[in-house]
């Protein structure tokens, strides 16, 4: 292939070639009757373009270029797939669990009856415990004043964390206990908050307002209004009378 050629080949492929001064001065001086036929018959012409070819070969090489084989265009590689960074969340925290606080006021003033009463915000007043009083005097107690108070809460100790269920399970115990080592007939309890906590979920779907319920055979509970309540609406004692004219906590003759 001539040299002339191969320039244009490489023009029409897009390939730019650099090459030294001397050889472009070779190239420009070949004579243009390279390309006559005539021309190509001459032994002189001959060995100039054997020379011609032989320095324009020696640029190339020089250059890195094969002018016997098609140029091929190399493809840039494809970068990898960049892996999207894997985000580990935070474990999921739990909820911290409701606090739950309630407290309960104990007073057994004999053998026949247990008073139960729900503490609202603060303990029995003295109008609360002298209205607690007449009541149970109503009903033949017979005392002049309010035994001792036990005060019964959950939490039991501070920190101490529990769900509904650990709380009736905790009060359930509690009152068990109670019962069986001081018996009553009767279990007297004020108020909706002591009737919720201390009577099972099914003991208090068998009696959801104010009443009685038989817990054994031997004690009965009676629901009625709270202290507080009977106080502020005077009305509701009428309904807590209702509950309790028929029986008596009047103790046993010996």
């Amino acid at each position: 292939m001539q040299p002339s050629q191969q320039a244009y080949y490489l023009q029409t492929l897009g390939i730019v070639q650099y090459v030294p001064k001397d050889a472009v001065l070779l190239v420009d001086e070949a004579p243009a009757a390279a390309f006559n036929d005539a021309s190509r018959n001459d032994p002189s012409l001959e060995n100039i373009e054997a020379v011609g070819d032989r320095k324009t070969l020696d640029v190339a090489a020089r250059m890195n270029i094969n002018f016997d084989e098609p140029a091929v265009t190399k493809k840039a590689s494809r970068a990898a797939p960049t892996a999207e960074p894997v985000v580990i969340g935070k474990p999921e925290s739990k909820a911290p669990a409701e606090l739950i606080e309630v407290k309960f006021s104990l007073w057994q003033p004999n053998s026949e009856v247990l008073v139960c009463s729900g503490v609202e915000g603060a303990l029995a007043d003295s109008d609360q415990m002298q209205l607690l009083t007449n009541i149970l005097n109503a009903v033949g107690c017979g005392i002049h004043r309010l035994p001792q108070m036990d005060l019964v809460e959950w939490p039991p100790y501070p920190n101490a964390d529990g769900d509904e269920s650990e709380v009736r399970e905790f009060l359930s115990t509690l009152l068990q206990a109670r019962l069986k080592t001081r018996p009553v007939r009767h279990l007297l309890l004020l108020g909706e908050a002591a009737a919720d906590w201390l009577l099972s979920p099914q003991q208090r779907s068998e009696q959801s307002g104010f009443g009685s319920l038989a817990l054994t055979p031997e004690t009965t509970a009676l629901l009625v209004t709270s202290l507080s309540s009977m106080i502020d609406t005077p009305q509701l004692k009428a309904s807590a009378w209702t509950v309790l004219k028929s029986v008596s906590f009047a103790p046993a003759a010996s």
